[in-house]
């Protein structure tokens, strides 16, 4: 049982919705390893400034993008 309490929820939902090929494009586009990428997608760490928050901010982006090209299927 995962006791672990999720501090940033909207990175948590993020999370779920990311694939594994998404997480290794914000990690080389954004130049930070896989692990930063993890912990921020996890919810596990705030994201209010830097990387962290560029992170979300991609994320964001390809969950939409995601969303869409669910819908043209």
């Amino acid at each position: 049982m995962d006791n672990e309490q999720i501090i940033n929820q909207q990175a948590y939902e993020l999370g779920k919705k990311i694939t594994g090929s998404d997480r290794v494009l914000i990690q080389t586009n954004l130049g930070i390893t896989e692990s930063t990428v993890n912990v921020v997608l996890s919810g596990k760490r705030r994201a209010i400034r830097g990387k962290a928050k560029e992170v979300i901010e991609m994320a964001k982006k390809i969950a939409k993008i995601n969303d869409a090209k669910a819908d043209l299927f």
